[in-house]
């Protein structure tokens, strides 16, 4: 059955599940992928293209993590679209899972959350078998720096630098929507918790949390307005400076 992406602002549609988003985003006459997903999303990318009936001209990732870089390379060769990451998670693209294992080390070791809620096994064991281990490495890709204006991206995007989960943690605003993806800085859900609510992802997916937790202050600057849109979870509505509040408040997991 043909999946159609659910609008979650003007010109912005989310495609994936619960456990992981992606999106595009309408832009000057093209559209503009926010993070890749998983291989297994590709059926849903394709709904999504043709329903949209627009084409893909760049894939802008939050951070180099295997569930967010999934369809990048097949999007890539497919179709000519830019790849976008933040140049201190590029090392872990050059050298695709090897590099994730060895540049974006987590804090921890997942075994110790599996034993105290083993129900998280489930959604992790689901991002392995949609191909979060086997996501092809992305062979051509354009890096940037710190807090910039991607100027040639359709819709001029703004990146955020927000390191923490990642070196290169990053989350990308499209002003003229209103709208921030937030990647993995901060969500609304966490697999290995089970936590509902704005937060940071665990130890055993970040590699530094409390610079997580720090990094947050650019978030916290976004306009009141502004739709938060994380790389795990539900939209989150309010004020960005409460969504870090909570996430603040609920602390390192």
């Amino acid at each position: 059955m043909s999946q159609i992406p659910t609008r979650v602002a003007p010109g912005v549609h989310r495609i994936g599940d619960d456990i992981v988003n992606f999106y595009l985003v309408e832009a000057e006459d093209c559209l503009v992928m926010v993070d890749a997903g998983l291989p297994s999303h590709s059926r849903r990318l394709l709904d999504a293209l043709a329903h949209l009936e627009d084409r893909l001209c760049a894939v802008v990732l939050t951070h180099a993590h295997p569930d967010h870089v999934g369809l990048a390379e097949t999007v890539r060769a497919r179709t000519g679209a830019q790849v976008w990451v933040h140049e201190a998670d590029a090392q872990a693209l050059d050298e695709g899972q090897p590099g994730v294992m060895h540049h974006l080390q987590p804090e921890c070791r997942v075994l110790p959350y599996l034993m105290r809620r083993p129900s998280a096994l489930r959604p992790m064991m689901l991002r392995g078998f949609a191909g979060a281990l086997m996501s092809p490495m992305v062979r051509e890709y354009r890096s940037f720096g710190h807090d910039q204006i991607l100027r040639e991206v359709p819709g001029r995007p703004r990146v955020l630098s927000v390191p923490g989960h990642t070196p290169g943690s990053t989350v990308v605003v499209f002003d003229d929507r209103a709208v921030a993806f937030t990647g993995d800085a901060l969500v609304t859900y966490d697999c290995s918790t089970g936590h509902r609510g704005p937060c940071v992802v665990s130890r055993a997916f970040t590699q530094d949390s409390e610079q997580a937790l720090e990094s947050l202050e650019q978030v916290a600057e976004l306009p009141d307005e502004t739709l938060m849109l994380p790389g795990h979870g539900a939209p989150f509505a309010e004020k960005p400076r409460i969504a870090v509040l909570r996430a603040r408040a609920t602390g390192v997991r």
